[in-house]
């Protein structure tokens, strides 16, 4: 058996398991000599739920917190929203000026910023990033006092390598749609599963000290903090969060989704929707913020909520993000018993996907390892002794971008075990909507999944001493190749991300250096099977 196949088996039977395969199979067997099963259906899987917190109403919150995650005017250009980079099957799609120059602060594979990639693959030789374009640099001074603007009074902040153009985050932007599983999220996971109502960080974050809140299974609250005041992705630099002259002043005083548009068919703000005029309509006037927060949270912390805003925002994001569950793929009905749903070539996919070790980490009906389920079945601590769902696997050199083993407030590390196998190690995706989120790693430095595939069949770019056991070379070629990259391409997609349909329908986006998203109601754009 071998190392990669012996992992995989680890991960379905409990660390203190044993089961038995033969090379070239399949068919995996626990202690007993029991046959190892099929992972269940994504719909079976409990979506993890805030423990604690403040919401009373979810519907409301969720309401909430799909208006403020589309909303543009929470960027200090106006024009930046969450959705900005996660537009895309929950990512990011656009080609213009999204280069970040990476480690060497050299571009390579495009001539400067604000340039068109090419979409196309690059070499392990270049360092390069395929990140997200942010906002011009900038320093914050004031929020504007007329709430019809949406652009913040800043002073330029234009510092090389972006200069006047829009700025370009370090690592690529992964996927919202199912990070609600994770455990943990951004890519090194420093999106603690405690939200501490601050910040992505955690008790971490705050080096020991008290937070707003303690929320567990709190994870993509503690992300959707992060970006919102961050001088790359979204703001002026220095703007802060809570209190008089912040993001929190900004929004209370501004129509929800006030420059854009929302369908009156939209499966959410529908019934709020002020089509074909901007923003949204709360019974006879303009909806507010404080509406709708006061809907989702009750008076007293509607009452408190420009000093406590990063809770408000935290908790409502989670709630909307937690909606977005790609549960209805060709995968999902053929695991539920629907042997037609997959054709022959992509059930032959799911064999090699198995048979390759692939499923050792893209493991359980999540297929991700970084998933709470996963660490609750097997521990916080892999095979390697690092983190559970966190691996190296040689897409750069360690030294280049240090991931789970990277220091946060107070130089604590992101890490639970402190293991060097943590150094350059990044959290394992989920696959479902794979064909739509190019393109792959933290780099963005593979643009094709049959990229991947040749990737692992390699194991990696990059020999680095903290190299998980799992990146042994895959023996996949030929047919096999053709039928893994049709499963994961075809057989893992929701088409309802495909089509816009509900949940996964939007208000209008314009997108700098992209084209505009206009108003998607729940009907989407076009059926499904």
């Amino acid at each position: 058996m071998s190392k990669i196949q012996f992992l995989f088996l680890v991960a379905f039977t409990g660390a203190g398991g044993f089961a038995g395969c033969e090379q070239g199979t399949t068919e995996l067997t626990n202690r007993e000599g029991e046959v190892i099963p099929d992972p269940l259906p994504l719909a079976s899987v409990p979506i993890p739920s805030p423990q604690g917190g403040d919401i009373v109403d979810h519907d409301a919150a969720v309401r909430l917190g799909k208006a403020l995650f589309w909303d543009i005017q929470t960027g200090s250009d106006g024009q930046t929203a969450c959705a900005s980079c996660h537009f895309a099957a929950g990512a990011d799609s656009r080609r213009k000026n999204t280069v970040n120059p990476g480690a060497n602060g050299l571009f390579n594979i495009v001539t400067g910023p604000n340039k068109l990639w090419n979409g196309l693959s690059f070499s392990e030789n270049k360092d390069d990033i395929v990140g997200s374009q942010g906002v011009v640099g900038a320093l914050f001074s004031a929020i504007s006092p007329n709430p019809a603007v949406a652009v913040d009074v800043c002073t330029p902040d234009q510092t090389p390598p972006f200069g006047v153009f829009r700025r370009v985050t370090g690592r690529n932007a992964p996927s919202v749609v199912a990070a609600v599983f994770y455990r943990d999220n951004f890519w090194d996971g420093r999106a603690s599963h405690r939200f501490n109502g601050l910040n992505p960080f955690g008790a971490t974050g705050n080096a020991g000290g008290p937070g707003l809140v303690d929320i567990a299974n709190g994870s993509l609250a503690s992300q959707a903090s992060g970006p919102p005041n961050n001088p790359v992705e979204m703001a002026c630099g220095g703007r802060p969060f809570n209190g008089p002259n912040s993001l929190a002043s900004k929004m209370l005083a501004r129509t929800p989704l006030g420059q854009q548009t929302v369908a009156a068919s939209d499966s959410v703000l529908g019934a709020l929707s002020a089509a074909p005029s901007l923003g949204l309509r709360c019974g006879s006037a303009p909806c507010t913020y404080p509406d709708l927060i006061e809907d989702a949270f009750g008076p007293a912390l509607a009452a408190g909520a420009e000093a406590n805003f990063s809770r408000i925002w935290g908790q409502a994001i989670q709630a909307y993000e937690a909606t977005l569950i790609p549960d209805d793929t060709p995968f999902d009905r053929f695991l539920a018993g629907d042997n037609s749903a997959m054709t022959a070539q992509q059930q032959a996919g799911w064999e090699a996907f198995k048979d390759s070790g692939c499923f050792s980490c893209h493991a359980g009906s999540e297929l991700s390892n970084a998933t709470v389920s996963f660490a609750e079945a097997n521990g916080l601590i892999n095979a390697d002794g690092g983190d559970q769902g966190f691996h190296n696997i040689g897409v750069r050199p360690t030294s280049e971008d240090l991931g789970r083993a990277g220091l946060g407030p107070a130089g604590v590390s992101w890490s639970v075990s402190g293991s060097a196998f943590d150094r350059g190690a990044f959290k394992t995706p989920a696959l479902r909507n794979i064909a739509l989120t190019a393109p792959y790693m933290h780099t963005g430095g593979i643009a094709t999944l049959t990229d991947v595939v040749e990737f692992y069949k390699d194991g990696g770019f990059f020999d680095n001493p903290e190299l998980a056991s799992e990146m042994e070379a895959t023996n996949v070629d030929g047919g096999d190749r053709d039928a893994l990259v049709d499963f994961m391409a075809n057989a893992l997609t929701d088409c309802r991300t495909l089509k816009e349909r509900a949940p996964f329908d939007h208000p209008s986006l314009p997108l700098p250096n992209g084209t505009a998203l206009p108003a998607v109601g729940a009907a989407g754009n076009g059926s499904c099977p």
